[in-house]
């Protein structure tokens, strides 16, 4: 008898924990998924020089997440380059690459993940995900490059998933400066990445706009990455 009721608590406790973090909280991780419009989650990440990077502090201009697993750094870093050059050199947007660190090898220190980067030398901001903030945010699939977008008052813009060519390229820069303010910042920004269904973009006055599909190259043979998390 009294094995039961330690049993009952038990599963009473668990269930008032479970009931606390999931069901009670107004976004639960576990089944929530932001779409274009809404505030994007709040984060407060550290690039590979200890440099905090708070969403709430970069509103003003639009910024724009890359992520990927590792093994697609070279096709992200395409992505990065260019970028960089159009948006976050002109002072246009803010331009960062993020990577999921919720899953690293128990064997590799944080230090040793930190200088492998370190070593690569990402041309933007790189920002270190411990907690997998954006990637649960939008059940992001790491197999291939993720572009997002959030606009400068804060809300998810879109999403898409595509390797780096010229074509998909045009259709993102298209969809990015749709989000630009009508006065666009004139000096680079300091310091040091599910598709959106209907390619739907928030324009600076806060109204949905629909945008031309973008049809990407064929997509070439790849080394296959991890699904769920990025390291």
């Amino acid at each position: 008898m009294y094995k039961k009721s330690l049993c009952r608590l038990a599963l009473v406790f668990f269930f008032l924990i479970f009931a606390k973090d999931g069901f009670c909280h107004p976004y639960p991780n576990s089944y929530y998924k932001l779409m274009p419009g809404m505030p994007f989650s709040y984060f407060d990440l550290k690039d590979l020089y200890g440099q905090h990077w708070v969403s709430t502090y970069l509103r003003g201009r639009p910024i724009i997440l890359l992520t990927a697993h590792r093994d697609y750094r070279y096709e992200v870093l395409k992505w990065a380059e260019t970028l960089k050059k159009e948006f976050a050199d002109t002072g246009m947007a803010h331009v960062l690459w993020v990577i999921n660190l919720r899953r690293f090898p128990w064997n590799t220190s944080r230090k040793t993940i930190e200088n492998q980067w370190l070593t690569f030398s990402p041309p933007v901001p790189f920002l270190l995900d411990w907690n997998g903030i954006i990637g649960r945010a939008l059940r992001i699939d790491y197999s291939i490059p993720n572009i997002i977008a959030i606009d400068a008052e804060g809300r998810l813009a879109f999403h898409q998933t595509f390797p780096f060519s010229p074509s998909a390229y045009a259709g993102i820069s298209a969809q990015i400066r749709a989000l630009i303010p009508p006065v666009a910042p004139l000096s680079p920004v300091t310091g040091y990445s599910m598709p959106s269904a209907n390619n739907v973009a928030i324009s600076p006055n806060g109204t949905p706009i629909t945008l031309s599909p973008i049809t990407p190259l064929v997509e070439e043979k790849k080394p296959k990455g991890r699904t769920g998390y990025s390291y």
